[in-house]
């Protein structure tokens, strides 16, 4: 005969048994796809979704780091096999693309409001979440990037140059570039001005800025036709590369990608380089981690806007978005994963492990971030954010435009025909004949 404890302890092992089963029968699987961001993206996704992960012990995420080189192909192969995972990172000109296949599950006004909605976002991020003609929502802004000046500080004081008159205008950038260029620092020569060529994908990030501050455009206002070979377009590029042509840019620089020319900026090659937020944590990072701490270049430099142009000083603002698969078996664990990584907390966490910024306007706000002038400095600039047309052939568009500016940086490397502005028309009026037949097969 039991005792009343060997009684109690039977039941307190049944209920036990009981409640495994019951948490096992509401186990759930996602599985997550994201991009290689940082430099232990596996490592940081586990640090980030460990909180979650405490809280809700009955679910498992298997994490897919992708390269940003595949990852294009990878998802639209998914989307159109139906056989994909349960939540993904979309750059922010893919959703689009992808929710135009079908792929993406829309999101409810309720789904929405508790992400925070619109207003907890920045506006430029946001309109990145739904077609540009269609207003539902298929995803929600996860982390941003933006685009500034940074430069030497060191080498301007040395040039007796105010970065604040060498950043006003295109007209005092281009004067502030030749006084600058082949100043000697510490017995090496500077160059002024370091920007990668043809063999970088960030191509055609790298222009937009300077073709909108000139008051064109990659695309015509309706979206249907290329407007990369208009006067200002045109008027911008010529400007940019001009640059390259009169030697203020090596031209070793245009063989060479942003990853390159960022290390030449901290190695001392560069007094002037334009990009992103990432390089303000290389900076802050020892090198026995990885980064750039000892470098000169981390203990003399300042943060600028682009120049402006006659349309003003805009910049580029993109990043990546997190969305819902419609073939995802779980969608509505999947969704409660989306919440989490897009609300606050993580995003000012990820912004530290990443140096990308958040897309939320409490996040890239807070304290702990805002602490750092460079950061603060960084985040003057976002207010002039923009990004492309919302439009579903964006990436095959995005393409053509690699091809054919890559074409116009072997004419300014000398390596095909002879530099001139009627050579750089000629190109990009090539470009926006090729930008309009995708343009039209994609309606």
């Amino acid at each position: 005969m039991k005792t009343p404890a060997a009684r109690t302890l039977a039941t307190g092992l049944l209920s036990a048994c009981l409640l495994s089963a019951t948490a096992l029968a509401h186990a759930a699987e996602l599985n997550l796809w994201v991009m290689s961001t940082t430099e232990q993206q596996q490592q940081d996704m586990r640090e980030l979704l460990r909180p979650y992960l405490a809280r809700n012990p009955s679910l498992r995420v298997n994490v897919t780091v992708l390269n940003w080189e595949s990852a294009w192909a990878k998802i639209t192969a998914a989307a159109a096999s139906g056989q994909g995972p349960d939540v993904l990172e979309l750059g922010t000109t893919w959703v689009p693309a992808i929710s135009s296949m079908g792929a993406l599950e829309p999101l409810s006004e309720q789904q929405q409001s508790e992400a925070g909605g619109a207003k907890a976002f920045f506006p430029v991020m946001w309109g990145t979440t739904h077609r540009h003609d269609d207003a539902t929502v298929y995803a929600i802004p996860w982390y941003a990037d933006a685009r500034a000046a940074f430069y030497r500080t060191d080498v301007f004081k040395k040039a007796g140059i105010d970065a604040r008159d060498a950043f006003a205008n295109w007209g005092s950038f281009k004067q502030a570039m030749q006084k600058i260029n082949g100043q000697e620092i510490g017995g090496r020569k500077i160059a002024a001005l370091g920007y990668p060529g043809k063999n970088d994908w960030n191509v055609v990030h790298n222009l937009a800025p300077w073709i909108w501050n000139a008051g064109g455009d990659l695309l015509s206002a309706d979206r249907k036709r290329s407007a990369i070979n208009s006067t200002e377009a045109v008027q911008a590029i010529v400007y940019y590369t001009s640059f390259a042509a009169e030697g203020l840019v090596p031209k070793s620089a245009l063989e060479k990608d942003s990853g390159q020319i960022e290390s030449g900026f901290f190695n001392g090659q560069y007094a002037v380089i334009f990009t992103g937020p990432w390089i303000l944590k290389q900076m802050s990072t020892p090198k026995s981690k990885g980064g750039q701490l000892e470098s000169v270049a981390a203990n003399n430099f300042g943060i600028a806007p682009y120049p402006a142009g006659l349309k003003g000083n805009q910049t580029f603002f993109s990043g990546s978005d997190l969305g819902v698969m419609k073939s995802s078996k779980n969608k509505a664990e999947a969704w409660k994963l989306v919440a989490h990584l897009t609300g606050r907390e993580s995003q000012v966490a990820f912004s530290k492990m990443s140096g990308m910024l958040p897309t939320r306007l409490d996040a890239a706000n807070d304290p702990s971030l805002m602490g750092n002038p460079h950061y603060a400095e960084f985040m003057a600039q976002v207010k002039n954010g923009r990004h492309y047309p919302s439009i579903a052939g964006w990436g095959p568009l995005e393409s053509v435009y690699l091809k054919n500016i890559g074409n116009m940086f072997d004419i300014v490397g000398g390596l095909k025909g002879k530099y001139s502005p009627l050579s750089i028309k000629q190109a990009m009026d090539a470009a926006a004949l090729e930008a309009d037949q995708v343009l039209s097969s994609s309606r």
